[in-house]
């Protein structure tokens, strides 16, 4: 299923986060204050990292997909929006505090609307969504979840 729209990574997901970024690590970046816990997201412009839900250290598939809509996924327990830019960066990784890999995809724009979902099938899976766009989408939820995500809601950016 690998091809330059779409591409699926086996990730090992532990210290409740999952992130994507377009530059290298950053400690400094990677931090998470009291109100980024409270909304489950750490949100930069080009390193957005978010919470996984599930307490453990464990594997899960990530799907990573270009296109030009997002559409939900009917399984989709919570999903976040967010502005994201890669800059004409071809570093672009879906990380852990474990394990990274390099997204694959071709991201050629420098502006997308990222879109995060939570999946539960017979296990839990992550989605992110690439959009092109122009215009930077306010990061927010797009659904009501069962954690206090609120349908709506909007989401800060940086260090809170």
């Amino acid at each position: 299923m690998e091809n330059d729209k779409n591409q699926v990574v086996d990730l090992l997901i532990s210290h409740n986060q999952i992130l994507v970024r377009a530059r290298s690590y950053s400690e400094q970046l990677s931090q998470w204050g009291k109100e980024n816990i409270e909304q489950g997201a750490v949100i930069h412009w080009d390193y957005v990292i978010f919470d996984p839900l599930p307490e453990d250290a464990f594997g899960a598939n990530v799907f990573l997909k270009l296109t030009n809509k997002f559409v939900m996924d009917e399984k989709t327990q919570r999903c976040i929006v967010t502005p994201f830019y890669v800059n004409g960066s071809n570093n672009v990784e879906v990380a852990s505090a474990t394990e990274k890999f390099k997204i694959n995809i071709k991201l050629d724009s420098p502006l997308y609307s990222l879109y995060y979902e939570i999946c539960e099938s017979d296990e839990v899976f992550y989605k992110f969504t690439f959009v092109p766009t122009e215009i930077p989408i306010e990061a927010q939820y797009l659904i009501d979840d069962p954690w206090g995500g609120e349908k709506d809601k909007a989401l800060k950016l940086g260090f809170l």
